[in-house]
């Protein structure tokens, strides 16, 4: 029988096969538990590592590819004909007392009428694309539309304003004798319609072709519908070179303008649709504008939001339009007349007629102007010329161009019409092209560029997530290392604890055997020492009248005692 129990026991503590396997199980659990946190916690850790660092880099090669301009790509179409119509408004100034032009008490008194707006549907023709310098060329041609709701008056409002034609002939040195120094036309004609003037026809009977070439007589006359007024372009698509995205490469087939000397005769900055992208704050853009046959610079001066787009703003300020008076490098703008800063002299640009361009009403110019006439009011929130574009990419997102005529009248002393005029620089009209973005477009653009936030800000999820599960096990180890140690000393201490106890009691039955076997029974005196020790409590002594000490009654029954009610007999 003992060595049957034996070898129970012996089998009993040895593993059995399904205690192997599930030995092996655990393993193979932890094992794989271990190898798919880790290799995930690298995959992760990598991952977003890897789109913190790069993606950026790999986002603006994209961005830039998507900016060139070339055939096919996402800005073709939109540069080649606008997605959404454009709105030109026009401003009049009625010159309310010519007659008084040779009073020099007097100043001209003007009325600004408008707007009158005009929708334009622009479109680019003649393209030819250049890839061996990576430029395309091409003329821009425009349709007009009035917009009599839009309008704050009719084509037929009939305007006094400046007689051109005599102040053009009296550089070209004809006979205006007949002629008056303001004409009376109605809106339509001194715009897009034209009239006919009798010193026109004969202009060009007398002069070739290129210096009066028009039978009619209106600012924007022959504009509408032609691709000839405003010159053939030729810019940079940026395919071999970002930086070079829409700039200027030649005008009518030459690389810098006739009309002024030096570098104002460059064909600096941009055609006015793309910019380079990256802004910077501390470089100004440049607009080339064909009207005015030289670029334009705007410098910054604010960042603002547009339609919840972060934009930096560009807007001409005195640089822009100073003729060398305040800028030394801007002299050559001058063109010869020596005037205060705020207009510039485009005369060579208009066959001659002595025009000079401005802000409207003068804002940002020299006080000296203002104070020639009477009626204009200076505003920059109306008046101001500004660009709002995107600084990532680049892309208008809010365009105010603000741009007045003005011309120069001064005395000729062998023409009677001029002989006793004052020198004035007398505003005729501004026009004004302000072009938002729509909010829809606007907010393609803002969903494209929060792309990388939002990577980045899963690449760090991504590392986070991984570093918690390469630091899984090693810390769950240590963790459950800590509790077994834990476990394992309070059994250590329990187990002394109870030694200890077993050791009081095995003493106490002892002591109560001797005392049993000495007398056959229990002694008052032993039975409360032993219940004492037990109770682990010293007793009371109470005295007695005689002055002896006895004990005072203890309970009848004491704790058990190796199972056992102790019970306590008073002697």
């Amino acid at each position: 029988m003992f060595i049957i129990g034996l070898t129970l026991r012996f089998f009993s503590r040895s593993p059995t096969a399904a205690a192997a396997r599930k030995s092996n199980m655990l393993v193979k659990e932890f094992c794989n538990r271990r190898c798919i946190l880790t290799s995930s916690g690298l995959l992760l850790v990598a991952s977003g590592t890897f789109f913190i660092l790069f993606f950026p880099i790999i986002f603006q090669d994209i961005l830039q590819e998507e900016l060139k301009l070339r055939p096919g790509s996402r800005s073709y179409d939109s540069w080649v004909s606008p997605p959404f119509p454009l709105a030109m408004d026009v401003y009049f100034f009625n010159w309310t007392n010519p007659e008084d032009i040779t009073n020099h008490s007097t100043k001209p008194i003007l009325e600004e009428l408008g707007p009158y707006r005009f929708i334009e549907h622009p479109t680019k023709v003649d393209i030819e694309w250049h890839d061996e310098n990576a430029t395309v060329s091409y003329r821009k041609k425009s349709l007009y539309y009035f917009d009599e709701e839009g309008s704050n008056g009719s084509l037929d409002d009939v305007i006094s304003s400046i007689n051109i034609v005599a102040v053009k002939g009296v550089s070209l040195g004809l006979n205006v004798y007949e002629q008056k120094i303001n004409v009376v036309k109605t809106a339509g004609e001194l715009l897009f319609d034209g009239y006919e003037d009798n010193m026109v026809l004969m202009g060009k009977h007398m002069f070739n072709a290129d210096e009066v070439p028009f039978d009619r007589v209106g600012w924007f006359y022959t504009r509408n519908n032609s691709a000839d007024l405003i010159g053939h372009y030729n810019i940079h698509t940026g395919v071999e070179d970002i930086a070079m995205l829409g700039k200027m490469g030649e005008w009518n087939y030459k690389p810098r303008t006739d009309f002024f000397e030096g570098n104002c005769g460059m064909l600096n900055g941009s055609a006015g649709e793309f910019f380079p992208p990256g802004l910077s704050k501390d470089q100004p853009i440049e607009l080339f504008t064909p009207d005015m046959c030289r670029s334009l610079p705007l410098d910054f001066e604010e960042e603002v939001t547009i339609h919840g787009q972060k934009a930096y703003k560009y807007s001409g300020d005195r640089r822009a339009i100073d003729n060398g008076t305040l800028y030394p490098e801007t002299a050559c703008f001058s063109a010869g007349e020596i005037v205060p800063s705020g207009v510039l002299n485009i005369s060579s640009c208009r066959f001659g007629t002595p025009v000079f361009v401005s802000f409207p009403h003068y804002y940002g110019a020299d006080p000296f102007y203002l104070d020639q006439v009477e009626g204009l009011n200076p505003s920059k929130e109306k008046h101001q010329f500004y660009m709002s574009l995107e600084p990532t990419t680049s892309v208008p997102l809010d365009v105010a161009a603000r741009l007045q005529l003005n011309i120069m009248i001064e005395p000729y002393e062998h023409i009677n019409l001029f002989s006793e005029v004052q020198r004035v620089f007398l505003p005729v009209l501004w026009f004004e092209q302000h072009v938002l973005m729509p909010a829809e477009l606007a907010g393609e653009i803002g969903q494209a560029l929060i792309i990388p936030s939002i990577v980045r800000l899963c690449g760090i999820i991504m590392v986070v997530f991984g570093v918690v599960m390469l630091l899984w096990m090693p810390l769950e180890r240590m963790f459950f290392r800590r509790r077994r140690v834990a476990g394992t000393i309070g059994i250590k201490e329990q187990a002394a604890l109870n030694g200890v106890r077993s050791f009081n009691i095995t003493t106490e039955k002892g002591l109560l055997a001797s005392s049993e076997k000495k007398n056959g029974k229990t002694t008052t005196a032993t039975a409360i020492v032993l219940v004492d020790k037990l109770l682990e409590k010293p007793l009371e002594k109470q005295s007695l009248s005689d002055g002896t000490q006895t004990s005072p009654a203890e309970p009848e029954c004491a704790p058990l005692i190796d199972g056992r009610n102790v019970t306590i007999i008073n002697s």
